[in-house]
């Protein structure tokens, strides 16, 4: 098999370029499932409106109809949850694979920073040293002095 990248083929080294092909992985497939998932509410409901105006069949007992309706289409339901739960999956990986693979060294190499400099701190007798305070600025002069009466006894 080949190495030459296919166009308008996503692979694994493209998603794992960075948040913004991944964001637009998902987008394409938001668009892409947008159409089928719409088409697939309208059928469901055409559907059920069918089902609910259907005779009862002979011999059917009260509310035999409306479980019949119901277990009928429930495949046809379970399809559209699934639909609509490609997309929620796929930000999930979005998200866990960032966690993952791009923030979790960045956080490795502060822990372990973290780490050395208190290895640093035992090894020098466990003294911190505390930073000097920033000398205080005068303060400046009152570029309006309409009530500069009023500060000079405080």
């Amino acid at each position: 098999m080949t190495d030459k990248p296919r166009a308008g083929v996503w692979t694994p080294d493209l998603l794992a370029e960075g948040p913004e092909k991944r964001r637009i992985f998902i987008e394409q497939r938001r668009q892409y499932l947008a159409p089928l998932l719409a088409e697939s509410k309208a059928l469901l409901a055409e559907i059920e409106a069918d089902l609910r105006e259907a005779d009862k069949l002979p011999g059917d007992l009260p509310f035999q109809a409306k479980l019949r309706a119901k277990h009928t289409v429930r495949p046809l339901a379970k399809v559209i949850a699934d639909l609509e739960d490609v997309i929620v999956q796929l930000t999930a990986y979005s998200a866990r694979y960032r966690r993952s693979y791009e923030e979790l060294p960045e956080k490795r190499a502060e822990k372990e920073a973290d780490r050395q400099r208190l290895k640093e701190l035992k090894a020098g007798g466990g003294q911190r040293q505390l930073a000097a305070p920033e000398p205080k600025a005068e303060p400046a002069e009152d570029p309006h002095p309409f009530f500069a009466h009023l500060n000079k006894g405080a």
